[in-house]
């Protein structure tokens, strides 16, 4: 049973001014000469950005703020702003000639790949989604004694505005119902929609604004189901603060639904604003499990007999206490008498803890499977034969199983090398299905049995990609302060290192998310036109357990930024690459690692795409999503926090007078995670700012958000135009600005 976290893509907050100046080129790295300007600048029919500086004193540090008239919402003088921007990159990118072409085999590639994803397993029932080739969107399946057939197609619900898409969904124990998120526009905020599997009919419950990470957890009766749901909307008001945990029973009104979980002050696990709640019961068991958790890994946990949970909503249910965020807690399982809890206290790489359901102590706590050198546990699921434990082995995944009944785990043996994206079980069942792939091989899902025995699950991924002439290797990069720091580089087997090749580095660095094997056909094309596509383990991910997190945070932020520096200098030390063809590119907290990457050393990188980024961490108290944001960033509201949050802020290190390379940044108007303004500041600045003939554009979707909800063709079409912006500036014939 995994605890509702969710990531919530602020995952990367910060804020804007002129308080400290950009840090000069790191003097570990050898400065290249800046690439010469190979595009013509973009239409000048967009309209310019004013400036109203807002200068405040902060600790003692005098902070700028020009756009802050950006922020906000409604804000329809940004808008238009954004909108004009939007226009004049459209202008740009339709006019480079490869950039049509490149669209299509980016399509052909994707559209003609069938993708398999988000299995489920109940009531002898397998559930999955299935993006079949051509389709845009995932429908949510289910195979039984029946066969195959479609339960939801978002295609059907959509309007002619705006799309509908499928965010997550949740099966009840004996396989009957399914509860669906879905949202519209490429958005996070949805409805929960109830489907009975046997008819295929939609039932009349229906729960508005939720979160669409934040699943239907269902009660082992089947009559009913905890959710997760946001506080009502109020202008000016983040919408992710407040949010409870409420239980709904089938066939009642919604409005009858009690508060399990909220900022009740008199509830034995009260919450604060910013915390997000759920409420799981594992099938089997008679405990309900409270969890309180946030952008950020660690978890509130507290269990109750089931027997006792308070359905009137007046708060009192008995609630014991079983880890508060200072035990580093990122996992729990309920079974028979036992906590099973997988926590990184003093275990930088994670270990396996079991304590008494009768004295739920830490202090009392038994080990299950012990930290080991070099093996990070990311993860378990029980089943009703064992706990199905999944480890990382140098970036590769690795399954362990240790049955109830014993104390010592044993290996599974997968198929191949490559990354375990989902341990499945059924809590009723014994066995598992894991779905496993790799950076060249399609998923697919394989059923391991009650003995520990491997068989296929007949679950694929089909695709129409050819990665037979595609390497990956795994090596190595110095950062400044001397530490090694993983890269994968995937190209193809006859690239040649003679610097003849635009080399594309991807990064994030942030919640302790690891960057893992995933078959992606559409970076194919990139390989085709020469490219080298390499990803940089950076710290702040989780690569090397938490210490590698820890290092990568707060105040050690710029200690990622450099390790991405590095491997993008490694690149051109392999002589990958040159400088006039080194790219870099991340995204939403990410945004962070690429923002001040430009921002630290411009002379690195000769472009940059920097999508739904977080651009202005200081100011993510004034964002959405901003104050769920602080475990990750710091508090800018004290001065340990504010100092950290400034020193990693792209947009306040955005210096006048600089020759920045040329910059793509990319967002969906409809984006919850991260605020849009935070990307119209920075790249207003950035305009205003830049001395050299590089294009800065700011490319814009109105029918997306953060990307989740996407269709293929949006996806496809921001690709093209990222990739095409890539080889436009490297000077490639055929994508050369006219």
């Amino acid at each position: 049973m995994r605890p509702m976290r969710t990531w919530i893509a602020i995952s990367l907050v910060a804020a804007c001014g002129h308080a400290a100046a950009p840090t000069p080129p790191s003097p570990h790295v050898p400065a290249a000469t800046p690439p010469p300007a190979s595009t013509t600048a973009p239409p000048a029919n967009a309209p310019v950005a004013r400036t109203a500086d807002v200068v405040e004193t902060l600790f003692g540090v005098e902070v700028h703020d020009p756009y802050r008239w950006m922020e906000g919402d409604p804000n329809a003088e940004r808008d238009a702003w954004l909108r004009g921007q939007g226009a004049r990159a459209r202008a740009y990118l339709d006019a480079l000639p490869g950039r049509a072409a490149l669209f299509d085999r980016i399509r052909e590639l994707g559209l003609g790949t069938g993708a398999i994803t988000s299995v489920q397993l109940a009531g002898g029932r397998t559930f999955y989604e299935l993006t079949a080739p051509g389709a845009q969107l995932p429908v949510l399946r289910v195979r039984d004694d029946r066969g195959d057939r479609t339960l939801i197609d978002p295609s059907t619900l959509g309007s002619a505005e705006h799309h509908a898409s499928l965010n997550s969904y949740s099966v009840s124990p004996d396989g009957a119902y399914v509860a669906v998120d879905i949202a519209m526009g490429g958005g996070e905020i949805s409805a929960i929609h109830v489907v009975d599997v046997a008819s295929g009919k939609e039932l009349p419950d229906v729960i508005e604004h939720v979160w669409g990470e934040f699943s239907a957890s269902w009660l082992p009766d089947t009559k009913g189901f905890f959710y997760t749901q946001m506080a009502p909307a109020a202008e000016g008001k983040d919408p992710l603060l407040d949010m409870t945990a409420r239980l709904h029973v089938l066939g009642t009104p919604v409005d009858q639904d009690v508060t399990i979980l909220g900022r009740d002050g008199a509830s034995a696990f009260a919450l604060a604003p910013e915390e997000f709640p759920s409420v799981l019961v594992r099938p089997g068991t008679t405990w309900v499990v409270a969890t309180a958790s946030g952008a950020h890994s660690e978890t509130r946990i507290a269990i109750a007999p089931l027997a006792k949970l308070d359905r009137r909503g007046t708060g009192k249910t008995p609630w014991k206490t079983v880890a508060e965020y200072a035990d580093q807690v990122d996992d729990v399982v309920v079974q028979g008498d036992r906590i099973y809890l997988e926590t990184f206290k003093d275990a930088s790489n994670r270990k396996i803890v079991s304590v008494p359901v009768s004295d739920p102590s830490l202090a009392k706590a038994r080990t299950e499977i012990a930290e080991t050198p070099d093996v990070v546990l990311r993860g378990m699921a029980a089943a009703h034969d064992a706990l199905f434990v999944r480890q990382m082995v140098e970036g590769r995944g690795r399954l362990v199983r240790l049955p109830w009944s014993k104390r010592a785990p044993s290996a599974i043996a997968l198929p191949y090398e490559g990354w375990i994206d989902e341990v499945v079980v059924d809590p009723l069942r014994a066995g598992a299905m894991i779905g496993i792939e790799g950076w060249t091989r399609a998923p697919a899902y394989v059923v391991v049995d009650a003995k520990g025995a491997v068989t296929d699950a007949g679950l694929a991924t089909t695709t129409n990609a050819d990665f037979s002439h595609v390497v990956v290797e795994d090596v190595t990069a110095r950062s400044a302060d001397g530490t090694d720091v993983p890269m994968t580089i995937i190209r193809a087997s006859d690239a040649v290192a003679d610097g003849s090749h635009p080399a594309l580095v991807y990064g994030y660095g942030g919640y302790g998310i690891s960057i893992t094997p995933s078959f992606s056909p559409t970076v194919l094309p990139w390989l085709e036109h020469g490219g080298v596509y390499a990803v940089c383990h950076v710290r702040g991910g989780g690569e090397k357990g938490y210490r590698w997190q820890a290092d990568g945070t707060h105040e050690h932020k710029m200690n990622g930024v450099h390790d991405f520096e590095a491997c993008g200098q490694a690149l051109l030390d392999r002589k990958l690459t040159s400088p006039g063809k080194l790219f870099g590119r991340a995204g939403s907290m990410g945004g962070i690692l690429i923002g001040r990457a430009v921002t630290d050393r411009p002379d690195l990188f000769a472009a940059a795409n920097i999508a739904v980024g977080e651009c202005n961490p200081i100011r993510l108290l004034a964002a959405e999503n901003g104050a769920n944001q602080k475990f990750e960033l710091g508090d800018p509201e004290t001065e340990a926090g504010f100092r950290s949050i400034l020193a990693m802020d792209p947009y306040q290190h955005v210096a006048p007078g600089t020759a920045y390379p040329a910059v793509i940044f990319t967002i969906g108007l409809n984006d919850k995670r991260v605020a849009p303004w935070m990307t119209s500041k920075m790249a207003a600045k950035m305009l205003a700012s830049t001395t050299s003939a590089a294009p800065v554009l700011v490319r814009i979707d109105e029918d997306a958000g953060h990307g989740v909800g996407s269709t293929r063709d949006q996806a496809y079409a921001e690709r093209a135009d990222v990739f095409a912006f890539f080889l436009s500036v490297a000077g490639e014939a055929q994508f050369r600005a006219r």
